[in-house]
């Protein structure tokens, strides 16, 4: 068959499973509900600061939305034996009743601990459901260009509902904010409904997949395969450097750099525009979505943005290479999470999505904490080193491995 032709047959596979999936719906769907949980989140964190004025007030929201996502793995493994559509309906209109009912009833503090942490258990619910959708619905061929869509989605709902919820609470009322979040997530449970049936992926004895052999199947993925390994153990290694250089950047770009206000915000516009950048590249690019060699450029990139970061000597230099580190994070992501649905167990794609989401968590936890206590002892420019080195260790790793010649690293082959 002449090239051409090959490329004619890909072009009408990518538009037949565009339409027969109405990905375009469940793409809108995400994008409202993501952009709406940001929202609610900041004018919700604006709202305690300004009526406590209280770092562990502000903390106690923070546990509130992290104790549900370390349960992940049981969450993944719900999403692997039921039908994907149904689960996030079911969990988009939990999170319109949580939050409507925290617009409406301002309640006390504690009360709206108890209610974000309901609106936590549904969403922790949910992430996995719809990270699995890709790996369900989207043929391996075009599952690159799918998650650097999805990738996009996050990053821009991301910044839109930091805005949205820090004006809300600044200018007008907080509950503004929350009763669009629950707006948002009626808006989404009624584009899932339209999308056609996603049921579980059948096991070999022909029926769906209980939950423990979900959590068995997802493990033993972790232990025999090295593309699932090694994609887990970076992702999860890369968010705790990340988390550590957290704090860094602010004492960095105010006080080091004396960029008075305008630095913080600067530095995190530039890793939006980096991960943006990645994503336009995906589909442009050949084997860009599922190649372990882009994987490994990514980590790269982190750790070269994360170290000039470090060193920047102006407010220039620092935007620039948070340019950098954000483009290297948006190539692990889309790379990552592509070789993930492509090398796992159909029937254990949920659970691997949950372990990632549990060990992502808790390493930004444990990482802002760490990341905190090495700014006050030894500077920012010192924890950025500290962060870049070990962000090079797993990067060496990486390359390592696929120096050893494992043609389990090598890109799919496409037809």
């Amino acid at each position: 068959m002449a090239t051409t032709e090959v490329e004619d047959v890909g072009r009408a596979e990518a538009s037949a499973w565009w339409r027969e999936s109405r990905f375009p719906l469940f793409v809108a769907s995400r994008m409202l509900s993501l952009t709406g949980d940001m929202a609610a989140t900041t004018a919700l964190t604006v709202h305690i600061y300004q009526e406590t004025e209280s770092g562990p007030a502000i903390s106690g929201l923070f546990v509130a939305r992290v104790l549900p996502r370390l349960l992940g793995l049981f969450a993944g493994a719900i999403s692997d034996g039921v039908d994907l559509r149904r689960l996030m309906i079911i969990c988009d209109v939990a999170s319109f009743a949580v939050f409507l009912g925290l617009a409406w009833l301002d309640p006390s503090y504690l009360a709206m601990l108890g209610l974000v942490l309901a609106a936590e258990v549904a969403a922790t619910i949910a992430s996995p459901a719809a990270e699995s959708v890709v790996a369900r619905t989207v043929p391996e061929s075009a599952r690159g260009r799918a998650n650097g869509i999805m990738m996009a989605v996050i990053t821009i709902g991301f910044a839109a509902g930091s805005a949205v919820g820090g004006l809300a609470a600044g200018l007008w009322d907080y509950r503004i904010a929350v009763f669009a979040n629950s707006g948002s997530f009626a808006l989404s449970a009624t584009l899932v409904a339209f999308l056609p049936r996603i049921p579980p992926v059948a096991s070999k004895a022909g029926t769906g997949t209980s939950m423990l052999a979900s959590i068995r199947g997802g493990l033993r993925q972790l232990r025999v395969d090295p593309v699932v390994l090694l994609v887990t153990l970076c992702t999860v290694g890369f968010t705790f450097a990340g988390a550590i250089d957290r704090p860094a950047v602010v004492f960095l770009a105010e006080h080091d750099l004396n960029a008075q206000g305008i630095g913080y915000g600067l530095a995190l516009g530039g890793v939006s525009i980096g991960a943006l950048a990645a994503t336009a590249m995906v589909g442009r690019v050949r084997h860009l979505d599922a190649s372990a060699l882009v994987f490994t450029v990514g980590l790269l990139a982190q750790a070269v943005g994360h170290l000039t970061m470090g060193l920047a000597p102006v407010l220039l230099v620092l935007v620039g290479a948070a340019v950098i580190a954000g483009y290297g994070n948006g190539l692990e992501s889309i790379s990552g999470m592509t070789l993930l649905q492509n090398k796992g167990e159909a029937t254990s794609i949920g659970m691997m999505m949950g372990v990632l989401a549990t060990g992502s968590y808790l390493a930004n936890a444990v990482g802002s904490v760490l990341g905190g206590l090495l700014v006050n002892a030894a500077g920012p420019r010192w924890t950025f080193d500290a962060a870049a080195a070990l962000m090079a260790g797993l990067s060496l790793l990486a390359l390592r491995t696929r120096s050893a010649g494992s043609t389990e690293l090598a890109a799919p082959s496409r037809t």
